[in-house]
């Protein structure tokens, strides 16, 4: 089966997106070494087996010891690097680990699958009673009261899977205002890196969170902001 075969709501699709360590390559960071050419940027390659596969590393003493003359160190989302190869190219993350991991190009899809907010069918748990995040919600509120955008915003934490434990942002927002989404996504993501937020953290607007959890974000998790002068009644 090729990679163009496996849909991510696909039945091998979602049953590799079970798959808690899928969960976890979804969700991790790795560093790419890259070189300009006229051709555009050019990654690091090996061959496993008879399947060309783009190099990645988690050991930054690693990637500095393998790394060619004229590459430069990068850091990417293994999301955002499965976009950026081609469709029958595979992805090594840690060659000189004594486990390394794969994705082939029939897990692409998966895997990028397994990346969203809330993966179809994933194992996924909510803090009820929500998170105060004081800070991040003081850098943040500098920017979404000067719009009228933003109606209240919700913090908690929540988990996919075996991936790392984040800090969930869920804001919601009046659709009449243009811009709104932007609004709140770019004003958490900025009053992060204010206060140097070392927590990983997911936003996302309330009509993007899908049942059940839309229903108990509203019934279990207090509003961190609610615009002056909003009626909450619900």
């Amino acid at each position: 089966m090729s990679g163009d075969e496996l849909a991510a709501d696909s039945v091998p699709a979602l049953e590799l997106a079970l798959n808690p360590l899928v969960f976890r390559i979804a969700d991790s960071i790795v560093l790419i070494g890259v070189k300009p050419t006229d051709r555009g940027p050019e990654l690091m390659y090996t061959d496993v087996g008879d399947t060309v596969c783009a190099v990645a590393y988690t050991d930054p003493q690693e990637i500095r010891r393998d790394l060619p003359d004229g590459y430069r160190l990068f850091q990417i989302t293994v999301p955002e690097l499965l976009k950026r190869l081609h469709p029958a190219c595979g992805l090594l993350i840690g060659p000189r680990a004594a486990s390394p991991l794969m994705v082939m190009p029939y897990e692409r899809d998966a895997v990028m699958a397994a990346s969203l907010p809330f993966p179809a069918g994933a194992p996924i748990r909510i803090k009820k009673r929500g998170v105060p995040q004081r800070p991040l919600l003081k850098a943040a509120l500098r920017r979404i009261e000067a719009s009228e955008g933003v109606l209240r915003v919700y913090l908690t934490r929540y988990q996919v899977a075996d991936a790392r434990e984040k800090l969930l942002v869920v804001y919601e927002n009046d659709r009449g205002v243009e811009g709104a989404d932007a609004i709140a996504a770019d004003a958490f993501i900025d009053a992060a890196a204010e206060i140097g937020l070392t927590d990983p953290m997911q936003v996302v607007a309330l009509d993007d969170v899908p049942e059940p959890f839309h229903d108990m974000l509203l019934e279990d998790v207090p509003p961190a902001y609610v615009r002056a002068g909003l009626d909450d009644a619900r």
